[in-house]
């Protein structure tokens, strides 16, 4: 029972901010999404009855690989109903993904890329009910669209409550001062152990107006 325990113990010893990232990094994907907007027809020249245009607008997030499959999670918000999914790795190989299935009513989304089980690097998934207020947290994903980045921080809170994109509360959500910026969003929240213990969502920009982050970030 002591050897069992010792693993047991070993098991839960936390790993340093390093090693987390050179594990899970690899398997921490950007994901890019591509929608055609038709412009409205305008004068064009002088011509009321010149061709509409379109315009191509791009929207990045994150998202982390979770088996050999090729099924990657993300945030319902980072791909919404876009015909167009990219996803990126950290060798820089870039495939087309498949949404595979998505509920807006808890801002998740499930992607499907056709890799070679040797490309891909699932994470560990923990346990979202075992983290207490005070753990330390790390984040990792794509913040305004650089490249993979690391950021370290402590669970603020449990069970807050955001509103999810069809306008119905989330519940059960977890408070982080981890540093989230857009482009974080869909890239894992992970535990002391390296383990997925929730979704980086959004961020509180406050009252202030400011862009960047202040401090508060929230997981799924």
């Amino acid at each position: 029972s002591t050897a069992a325990g010792e693993v047991s113990q070993a098991a839960k010893s936390p790993l340093t901010v390093r090693a987390i990232y050179d594990r899970d990094a690899p398997g921490v994907v950007q994901v890019t999404t591509t929608t055609k907007v038709k412009i409205p027809q305008t004068d064009w020249f002088g011509n009321p009855f010149g061709p509409p245009g379109t315009e191509v607008q791009r929207s990045l997030g994150s998202g982390f690989v979770i088996d050999k499959a090729g099924y990657i999670v993300t945030n319902y918000h980072v791909v919404g109903d876009a015909p167009f999914v990219d996803v990126s790795f950290s060798n820089n190989d870039s495939m087309k993904a498949e949404i595979i299935g998505k509920d807006p009513a808890t801002d998740v989304a499930l992607l499907k890329v056709e890799a070679s089980s040797r490309a891909l690097k699932p994470l560990p998934l923990g346990d979202s009910d075992g983290i207490h207020v005070g753990d330390q947290v790390a984040a990792i994903g794509n913040p305004l669209g650089l490249d993979r980045s690391i950021t370290l921080g402590i669970v603020s809170a449990l069970h807050r409550s955001l509103t999810s994109p069809e306008g119905t509360p989330i519940d059960r959500v977890i408070q982080t001062d981890a540093a989230l910026n857009h482009g974080n969003s869909g890239g894992p929240l992970l535990n002391a152990q390296g383990q997925v213990v929730g979704v980086s969502s959004a961020i509180s920009t406050g009252d202030t107006g400011a862009e960047g982050n202040i401090g508060i970030g929230f997981a799924i």
